[in-house]
């Protein structure tokens, strides 16, 4: 392999004292919280969207197919637009993403709760929530693409940096596992399901605006650049075809939160219509929680001693087996059932955790090759994966719903049963194994990323060096 030679000096700050790279136990529960009230609102959305305008709204399950996918694709594009402005932002007192993600988390509050309420309290549901959706997909990267600028920024350091993408990875699984578990019980608490889902939905936007606002005054921006410039249209264009990483990254993790989403929006169909028993959507959510949060854990420190790219395959293969079971279980095996969820849990609690990992891998991989940090560019490129990927998983459910028969709220037909059991297993498995195969084209292995880290190391003490000479 030939070693880029760099054009350009370097774009990141000499790195501080290790202490001073460590963020504190305070940093690391704002962060939580941050990540918290983003998957507050985009588990909610992708588990109970489709429900809620089919079953409470009364739209046809093909409508809200059409409009899971389009909207999703349409408001995907706004997310390098929004990404390249986050990076050319003016830095502010709080650094380069923390002010933004305080406004980014309003907004994102607001479109959210618009949403759900929206729809229930005016003329034409449909054309209704295809206005709040896109506003939603507009709203949504503003408060997504500074969060997850965060990581790469809080610290230099590997260790800490797996740290971090484990807190963000068991957030974003327990959250969306507690959304899973308490939504249906807390809705089915009032007497009216409509008002039910419009209260519910309206507390957990404003929860999610204090969460947000915890993470944007708590943490601390430690990795900055250097020059003034920034990079143009152009350099972007080469970060993203420059190259085969970003691209197999991007399949990747769009096949695998289509995968996530499928799974996830089908469960409550799956259990009331299929299994007969509305209550254990709340248990299969807690059996899936604690292997997903071991897997989380397991995956970071893993890949810090044979590489990323292994332990991310694995992970997969491990999802796509427990989906693969699952097609196959009778429905009245429940413990059986439970079992290949806590299987496809754990598989997909460690993809999801080292999604992040490989995220701030990327960064500096970018950096390398191009001479510059484009956190913000990044990030849109996980932001643009989550929103397309749970676009394609929605519609993917809500089309094979459809397409075998699915009547909303009645009993449902062999063919039917069929069609949810075909999205609860087979969709996320075929998403999984598309995903899994364009990923063993990764070019970063764990080689590579020790060449990265070092070269970078040699170039940051190079400028200091350079730097204090010409201060002599």
């Amino acid at each position: 392999m030939t070693v880029p030679v760099p054009v350009r000096p370097p774009t990141t700050a000499p790195a501080p004292p290790a202490a001073s790279q460590r963020p504190s136990v305070k940093e690391k529960l704002s962060f939580f919280a941050g990540n918290f009230g983003n998957i507050l609102l985009s588990t909610t959305i992708s588990s109970f969207l489709l429900l809620y305008l089919t079953d409470v709204l009364g739209i046809a399950a093909a409508a809200v197919g059409t409009l899971l996918l389009v909207v999703r694709i349409i408001d995907s594009l706004v997310d390098p637009f929004v990404g390249y402005a986050v990076d050319h932002l003016p830095a502010t007192g709080r650094g380069r993403f923390r002010t933004y993600l305080l406004i980014g988390g309003v907004l994102g509050g607001l479109s959210f709760a618009a949403l759900f309420l929206a729809p229930a309290l005016l003329p034409g549901p449909l054309v209704v929530a295809w206005i709040v959706y896109l506003l939603w997909g507009i709203a949504f990267p503003m408060m997504d693409i500074p969060l997850n600028s965060l990581l790469p920024v809080m610290t230099s350091d590997q260790k800490q940096r797996g740290s971090l993408a484990a807190i963000k990875g068991f957030t974003y699984l327990f959250g969306g596992m507690l959304v899973i578990a308490v939504t249906l019980p807390v809705v089915g608490m009032f007497s009216s399901e409509r008002t039910g889902w419009m209260l519910f939905c309206a507390a957990v936007a404003v929860l999610a605006v204090v969460c947000t606002t915890t993470a944007a005054l708590g943490v601390r921006e430690r990795v900055r650049p250097t020059r003034t410039d920034k990079y143009g249209p152009r350099d972007l264009l080469r970060i993203f075809s420059g190259g085969r990483a970003a691209g197999v990254l991007l399949t990747a993790k769009v096949s695998t939160s289509a995968a996530s989403a499928a799974t996830l929006a089908t469960m409550p169909f799956y259990f009331l219509y299929n299994v007969g028993d509305k209550g254990l959507v709340t248990v299969a959510a807690l059996v899936m929680m604690v292997p997903m949060a071991g897997g989380s854990v397991l995956a970071p420190a893993l890949a810090a001693r044979i590489g990323g790219k292994p332990v991310y395959a694995g992970a997969l293969t491990v999802a796509a087996a427990g989906n693969a079971t699952l097609f196959f279980m009778p429905y009245d095996t429940v413990p059986a059932l439970m079992c290949c969820l806590a299987v496809a849990g754990f598989g997909i609690g460690a993809a999801v955790t080292l999604n992040y990992v490989l995220l701030a891998e990327l960064t500096d991989y970018v950096e390398w090759r191009h001479g510059h940090r484009a956190e913000g560019a990044l990030a849109s490129l996980a932001s643009f994966a989550a929103k397309a990927g749970g676009g394609l998983g929605g519609a993917a459910t809500a089309y094979c719903l459809g397409l075998f028969g699915y009547v909303p709220g009645a009993d449902q037909t062999q063919r039917a049963m069929d069609g949810i059991r075909y999205a609860q297993a087979g969709v996320p498995l075929a998403l999984i194994l598309i995903g899994g195969g364009v990923f063993l084209a990764y070019p970063i292995t764990r080689r590579v990323s020790v060449t990265i880290t070092e070269e970078l190391t040699a170039r940051r003490a190079t400028a200091s060096a350079q730097g204090t000479s010409d201060d002599e």
